[in-house]
C-alpha cells in the first residue's frame, strides 16, 4: 500500500470498522467514483465493476474477498484516503 496515502483518521476507520487494509487497492482499481461536490470524490464497487473484478481474478479469491467489497472510501482531491465505511445504502448517482 505505498502508493496510497491513507490520513490518521482513515487508518483508524479501516481498523474500528473491520475493513482489510488489502482492499483499498482493489476498491481504487475497479471502484467507480461520484464526487461529492464539496472537492473530495467516493469511491465504490458497483455491480458493473464486481463483475470486472469477478472476471479478473480466480473464483475461489473473490469468494474469499466478496464479504469485504461493500465499502466506500472517500478520497480528497489530493489523493489521500481521508475516511472509509462500509456501504449500508445506495449510492445516489446525481
Amino acid at each position: 500500500m505505498s502508493d496510497i496515502s491513507i490520513t490518521q483518521h482513515a487508518a483508524r476507520r479501516l481498523q474500528q470498522r473491520g475493513i482489510p487494509e488489502s482492499v483499498l487497492p482493489i476498491l481504487i482499481e475497479y471502484g467507480e467514483h461520484e464526487y461529492d461536490k464539496r472537492g473530495a470524490k467516493l469511491i465504490y464497487l458497483s455491480q458493473r465493476s464486481r463483475q470486472r473484478l469477478r472476471h479478473s481474478m480466480e473464483a475461489s479469491d473473490y469468494r474469499r474477498l466478496e464479504r469485504a467489497l461493500d465499502i466506500y472510501a472517500v478520497v480528497s482531491d489530493g489523493g489521500a484516503i481521508v475516511t472509509v465505511g462500509h456501504r449500508t445504502h445506495r449510492i445516489n448517482r446525481n
